[in-house]
């Protein structure tokens, strides 16, 4: 009932933002033009990069604050924690900060020609800020998850997740450049942090303010168990938006629009699997040296979980891509983006299951695993892009993540659990053969017709049937039937 409703919250934190963004992309779009929409969906993804850049701190934060929280430690850890915010990450950050804001001088020569190149110079103060000021916030959001906060959390999720799209989106009604837009979203970073900070002060106190310690005892511990989580941090979500890099350097910007949009939206989707790992990571953390059998159940039940609800979902992208994105931005950009959404649905099935053995691994203590597979990944999967984007452009690119984050989820598959791969693996090949099959089906000659339509329900009712008796077994199908007559 506990993981139930806070995975009701997380998700709620997370729709917000999805729902503001269908419409403030058009918005934009129509405003401020393709180009700027390409580039901003480039800053919008480097900004997101670095936000992930916090040394894995943040899930060590929730990590070690969730296990003094069950052993009744909690003021110990929090003032071991407060002493290496103020004394070391603090000033860490300051000196990234100044790095950060003078990298321009390396960076702008290779700055777009034109126009877009000057208003980007213009923004890339508020660019650089973001990165310190997301990453002071992620330390705070670490602190609430540890504590089980999740509605605080959620609400600031939502409120400034929303803002990142909404905030653009007004201020091109009225100045429609790239730097006004990219400011706006740096006052919203500015703003997440104060109200993340306002939160903890409300709820635990200790995670700001109190004495700090003489000395860091658990300093070595932050940076051993941080440090892979760091490599993490750092070489996964490379590979999620280096594309989008790759792609500004090789295509036209009206190419990385059709892109870099169409790849923004379909990624909003992980919220659903990000709000069931971000509620278990806590469990996994606090269970880590007991109940090993109970763990290992729940993990296995969210594997198929999730994979049960995504298929559906990702099954409704593949084989309607064509018409909602004509729908949404016109026929021109359908015609030419559709089938990256079609591609990219099925690494979004998978990368969905990925989410639950990366937080097992991590809330176990055992992060090294996965990042010593992302290490082995990254230098095969840039040479993948490269040549994939070369020879066939978007589709390349699409083809080419998708085969990343396929392989990524079944490597932590296989480390994460191995006593539970045999139910695991079976099920994610039958969703990804399921959307192999549906997602190429519909195009711009088979559109909005009663045939169309026949097609489309079919498949759906297909895909809700595989997922009910294929992905899910009958303890799961049971426990379902018993809360949902409990609600």
């Amino acid at each position: 009932m506990i993981v139930r409703r806070f995975f009701i919250f997380n998700l709620l934190g997370n729709i917000l933002p999805v729902l503001v963004a269908l419409v403030a992309v058009p918005a934009i779009a129509a405003h401020a033009g393709v180009e700027r929409l390409g580039a901003l969906g480039v800053v919008w993804g480097l900004v997101g990069y670095f936000g992930f850049l916090d040394f894995g701190l943040s899930r060590v934060v929730t990590r070690r604050v969730a296990l003094a929280h069950e052993d009744g430690r909690l003021e110990d850890e929090l003032a071991e924690l407060r002493g290496f915010l103020w004394l070391r990450a603090g000033p860490a950050i300051v000196v990234l900060t100044i790095f950060l804001l003078a990298a321009k001088i390396v960076c702008a020569p290779h700055f777009p020609a034109g126009w877009l190149g000057t208003e980007l110079d213009r923004g890339w103060a508020a660019i650089m800020l973001c990165v310190p000021l997301t990453l002071m916030t992620n330390w705070l959001r670490g602190a609430l998850e540890g504590v089980q906060r999740f509605a605080r959390v959620n609400l600031l999720r939502s409120v400034f997740g929303a803002w990142n799209y909404a905030a653009p989106a007004l201020t091109v009604l009225y100045v429609p450049t790239l730097d006004a837009m990219i400011t706006a979203i740096a006052l919203g970073r500015l703003l997440s942090l104060l109200a993340h900070a306002w939160a903890c002060w409300r709820v635990e106190p200790g995670v700001l303010f109190g004495p700090l310690p003489a000395r860091l005892v658990h300093l070595p511990a932050f940076f051993r168990e941080g440090g892979w989580m760091t490599v993490s941090n750092l070489v996964a979500p490379l590979m999620v938006y280096s594309d989008r890099f790759v792609l500004a350097a090789m295509v036209p910007a009206g190419a990385v629009a059709w892109y870099v949009t169409s790849q923004e939206m379909l990624l909003r989707v992980l919220v659903l699997p990000a709000a069931l790992a971000g509620v278990l990571f806590p469990r996994f953390s606090e269970n880590a040296a007991r109940d090993d059998a109970g763990k290992l159940a729940l993990y296995r039940h969210s594997v198929r979980l999730i994979s049960a609800i995504m298929l559906p979902i990702c099954t409704f992208f593949a084989v309607m891509a064509y018409d909602a994105l004509r729908l949404w931005l016109g026929e021109s950009f359908a015609l030419h983006s559709y089938r990256v959404v079609e591609i990219i649905s099925i690494g979004i099935f998978m990368n969905s299951i990925a989410h639950l053995p990366f937080a097992r691994l991590q809330g176990a203590g055992r992060s090294y695993l996965a990042a010593r597979i992302h290490l082995i990944q990254l230098p095969l999967y840039g040479a993948a892009l490269y040549a994939a984007v070369y020879v066939d452009g978007i589709e390349g690119a699409a083809w080419a993540w998708t085969v990343r984050v396929t392989i990524d989820c079944l490597l932590m598959l296989v480390m994460a659990a191995p006593e539970a791969r045999f139910t695991a693996l079976p099920a994610t090949g039958l969703g990804v053969l399921f959307l192999c099959c549906t997602a190429f089906l519909f195009g711009p000659d088979r559109s909005l017709t009663p045939h169309f339509a026949a097609a489309v329900s079919a498949i759906g009712v297909a895909a809700l049937l595989l997922s009910w008796f294929g992905l899910l077994n009958g303890e799961d199908r049971q426990q379902l039937a018993r809360r949902r007559h409990a609600a």
